[in-house]
Parts: structure tokens; C-alpha cells; sequence
């Protein structure tokens, strides 16, 4: 019993380690500072390096206390997978969050325009008056062009910044209208017209594919719940899979398979647009 309450409390651990990471690393969805641009987080190494180290570490103390190769091996890969997809998600939702301010940013721009102001004036009135997290990314932008950025540039570096189509879409957008000389303001409210009906048609495939979706999940938790219900049904039988090579390998290779049919099932779920 005790080495298993030492074995959850270095799990916890590690685990509160990964999370501070990634919280100093993950991208800010409100207030006006981001947390990777302060000086101790710059001075720090590569997420995915601390993230390593840290895992490294727990699995090194799990080794001194159980000795269990597999034990080792499971809590390395969960503390290396784990936090790095949290993290990910943190980018995706902060990403979508942007990506569905976009059309009411290009409406409030077009309008400023109809109403007489320039390209500049309609940006900064966005910065200023639209919600968070774009007005982060467009105030940033303009502080770009202040320093004396070109506006092109600063437009693909909004645009690699968020990494989001709807934001390529937009800066590609603005830069076509200032080259060719059209009407900017029209062209603005056609595009936010285009990307609200876009992400409406994704919104329907996503409710769509949320079946299949779920299944996927079903499917790759399935085989572990079966494996803890057998080895409470008979640990004696169930005892190789945890304390032979064979049993290991064994594990290891459903793992992977579980992974690759989780993965196959989603890019089919995944209907792009």
C-alpha cells in the first residue's frame, strides 16, 4: 500500500509540474499580456524539453520504487503524451475561439470603412473596442506596422502567428484589395459573409460526425476497461500480461494498434471544408 499511495503522490507531481509548463507556455485568451513573453519563461528551454525532463524524472523515481519496467515505461509516455495534447488543445480551442470572432471583426472593420475610415483607423478600432483574444493578436499587428513593418508583412505575420485559415483567408483578402485598388469595405463584408457560412457548414458536419466521433473513443477505451475487468476476475491468468516480457510486448502492441485505429477513425471523421 505504500509504495502504491508513493507512486500516485509522484504521479501527482509530475503531473502538477506538466501543468505549470504548460500554463507558462500556453497562449493567453484574455487580459493584455501574454505569459511566454515574460523574461524568466524566455530565459526557460523548450517546453517540449521541460515536459521531457520532467516525465524523465518521474519515471526514474517510479523505477527506484517499483522497479517494473512497464510501470516505468507507462509513466514516461503518460507524462511526455499527456500534457503536450492538453497543450494542444489549449492551442485548438484558443484557435477556434479567434477563428469565430473573425467574421464580426471583418464587419466591424467593413463598417468603420463604409463610414469614411481608413484601412489603419478600422484596425485600430477593432484593436481597441473588439473582444479578446483578436484584438490581442490585431494590436500586436499594429504595433508591428508602427515600428515600420510593411502591412503585408505584418498581415502574414498575423496570419502565421494564429495559424488558422479564416485569418490566412482575411490577410490574403486585405492585401489583394489594397494591390488591385477595389473597394475594400465590400470586400470585407463579402469575406465575413463567406466565413460565417463556412464555419456554419462546419459546425454541421461536426454535429454530424459526433457519433462517429464518440465511437472512436469507445473503441480505444473498450479494450482497457475488458483488460482491468478480466484481471479482477482472475488476477492469476491476467498476471503474465504485467510480469513477462511477452505479457509487455503484448501490451505494447495493443497500445499501438488502439492508437492507430483512433487515429484512422478520426481522419475519417475529419471532413474538410
Amino acid at each position: 500500500m505504500s509504495n502504491t499511495f508513493i507512486a500516485i503522490a509522484v504521479a501527482g507531481i509530475g503531473g502538477c509540474i506538466a501543468c505549470l509548463i504548460l500554463l507558462a507556455f500556453s497562449p493567453a485568451t484574455d487580459g493584455e499580456k501574454r505569459p511566454g513573453h515574460k523574461a524568466l519563461i524566455q530565459l526557460l528551454p523548450n517546453r517540449k524539453v521541460l515536459t521531457a525532463i520532467g516525465a524523465a524524472l518521474a519515471a526514474l523515481i517510479v523505477w527506484f520504487v517499483f522497479a517494473h519496467p512497464l510501470m516505468c515505461f507507462l509513466t514516461l509516455a503518460g507524462l511526455i503524451i499527456i500534457p503536450n495534447k492538453f497543450y494542444e488543445h489549449l492551442r485548438k480551442k484558443r484557435v477556434a475561439l479567434i477563428d469565430s470572432q473573425v467574421p464580426d471583426m471583418l464587419a466591424m472593420a467593413a463598417g468603420a470603412m463604409s463610414a469614411g475610415a481608413s484601412l489603419m483607423t478600422a484596425l485600430e478600432s477593432v484593436a481597441r473596442d473588439g473582444p479578446a483574444p483578436i484584438k490581442l493578436e490585431l494590436d500586436m499587428m499594429l504595433r508591428e506596422v508602427r515600428l515600420g513593418i510593411d502591412l503585408d508583412l505584418a498581415l502574414d505575420h498575423l496570419a502565421a502567428r494564429v495559424k488558422s485559415e479564416e485569418m490566412v483567408m482575411v490577410a490574403a483578402a486585405i492585401k489583394i484589395a489594397r494591390e488591385s485598388g477595389g473597394n475594400l469595405s465590400e470586400s470585407l463584408e463579402k469575406l465575413s459573409r463567406a466565413v460565417r457560412d463556412r464555419q456554419n457548414m462546419e459546425k454541421k458536419i461536426l454535429a454530424l460526425t459526433a457519433q462517429g466521433r464518440m465511437q472512436a473513443l469507445v473503441m480505444a477505451a473498450l479494450p482497457f476497461f475488458l483488460l482491468y475487468a478480466l484481471f479482477r476476475l482472475d488476477p492469476v491468468a491476467m498476471g503474465p500480461m504485467f510480469h513477462t516480457v511477452a505479457g509487455w510486448a503484448v501490451f505494447l502492441a495493443v497500445c499501438f494498434w488502439i492508437a492507430v485505429g483512433h487515429k484512422v477513425i478520426k481522419k475519417l471523421m475529419d471532413i474538410d471544408i
